[in-house]
This record gives structure tokens, sequence and C-alpha cells, in this order.
């Protein structure tokens, strides 16, 4: 936990309209439903949430893995969003450290 926010993988349809939300609203590309559902159905494990000590999602990453080379994965991450009153106290930089976890 860092500053009363916990990180958690995607569990379920509930969380997608958080994702939504944060991403369409702190993002200047507009995604369709579909392009959500492609990264978060095909690779659920590399999709987290920041979540506050109430509940409310604050920020999010969605990441995509590709094929391994020998022993090299590669993965990069499609979207990434924090709410903006939980901005600069490093949920970013953790998640995306917890993703470098996940790839490796």
């Amino acid at each position: 936990m860092q500053n009363g926010i916990t990180f958690r993988q995607y569990i379920g349809e509930s969380d997608l309209n958080n994702i939504i939300h944060l991403i369409a609203s702190d993002l200047s590309e507009p995604y369709s439903i579909y392009t959500y559902r492609y990264f978060i159905y095909n690779w659920p494990k590399l999709c987290l949430l920041a979540v506050s000590e109430d509940g409310t999602c604050v920020g999010t990453i969605v990441c995509k893995m590709e094929g391994a080379i020998g022993t090299v994965r590669k993965g990069y991450i499609a979207m990434l969003a924090v709410e903006e009153n939980h901005r600069r106290i490093g949920i970013g930089l953790s998640r995306s450290i917890l993703i470098n976890f996940y790839l490796t």
C-alpha cells in the first residue's frame, strides 16, 4: 500500500467501467469498447487498478504481452491513467514497476 492506495489485477466486468471512465477522462484518444476488451480479455493479468482506501479506482494501467522469441518476452503499456487528484504521488511509477514484474 502506498499513500492509502492498493494495487490489484482486473477481476471482472465491474472494473471495466472504472477503466473506461479513467481513460476517457484523461487521455485525448477515444477508444471503443472493443479496444478495451481486446486488451483486458486477452491479458487480464496485465491490467492493474490503483484503488483508494474507500474503494474508488484512482488509476489504471492496461498492457499487452507479445509472443516470446527465445527467452525474451516483449510487451508494452497500451493505456495508463491516474485521476487528477491522485497524481504526483507515484501511482504511475509504482504500477510501471509492477508491470515490469509481470513481464519478466
